[in-house]
């Protein structure tokens, strides 16, 4: 099944991705930003063939004046009566090659396969780090142990909630308009950081902590490094 993406469909979900990015936390906020993203991306995307359709143009107007005069094709000349004709097979032979490259479409679920291929396979994967804090030591301490579950938890969070600094910026929006009355100051991402590190540490002192308590403190920690970093992330 086909859908037709038209101007009015386009400008009602940018609408909505632009009201709801910074309303809703978890997935759907995530989903409404990235929608608002390649919205964007289809406009450059756009104006990218508009340039190349017009440069195409031109080229298709040089070649039809120089063929209109007759033309040189691989050292010989051909007259000026023959040249519509062997625009039709210039023209035709354009026409199948682009037609062949389109027959072998990217599956719309490569991203998918991906995964799946990475996930299925034997390779030993690691990321960025894994190499001083690989899993298969015998001798790292249970400092370090819990360093590396932490890890675990950020890299988990991001695809699911974003990034810290977007999660926690639409956190404190919806509390900085919901209790802009008693605020003094509007509340930062790093802010909120602060106060979930305060939260896990209430209910590590409660009556049933649990282990990872400790891992979701070094976890916060590292989010709100992240949100007072300079970097883009």
């Amino acid at each position: 099944m086909q859908y037709e993406l038209t101007d009015e469909y386009i400008a009602e979900a940018r609408q909505r991705a632009y009201r709801f990015q910074g309303q809703w936390t978890g997935t759907a906020g995530a989903l409404a930003a990235d929608t608002a993203r390649l919205i964007i991306e289809r406009k450059k995307m756009q104006g990218h063939i508009a340039s190349l359709e017009d440069t195409n143009a031109q080229l298709r107007a040089a070649v039809e004046t120089r063929l209109a005069g007759g033309c040189c094709d691989g050292g010989k000349c051909q007259p000026a009566d023959d040249a519509p004709e062997r625009w039709k097979e210039i023209t035709q032979a354009s026409a199948e090659k682009y037609h062949a490259e389109r027959s072998e479409q990217i599956p719309v679920d490569w991203i998918l396969q991906g995964q799946k291929e990475m996930e299925a396979s034997t390779d030993d994967i690691r990321w960025t780090g894994d190499s001083i804090l690989a899993k298969d030591h015998d001798d790292v301490s249970p400092a370090e142990k819990l360093l590396m579950d932490a890890i675990d938890v950020v890299r988990d969070r991001r695809p699911k909630y974003g990034g810290p600094r977007h999660h926690f910026r639409r956190t404190v929006g919806m509390i900085n308009a919901a209790f802009a009355d008693v605020l003094k100051r509007p509340l930062t991402e790093s802010d909120w950081a602060i106060f979930m590190t305060f939260d896990k540490v209430a209910r590590f002192l409660g009556p049933n902590k649990t282990a990872d308590g400790p891992i979701d403190l070094a976890g916060y920690a590292a989010c709100l490094a992240e949100c007072e970093s300079s970097d883009p992330v």
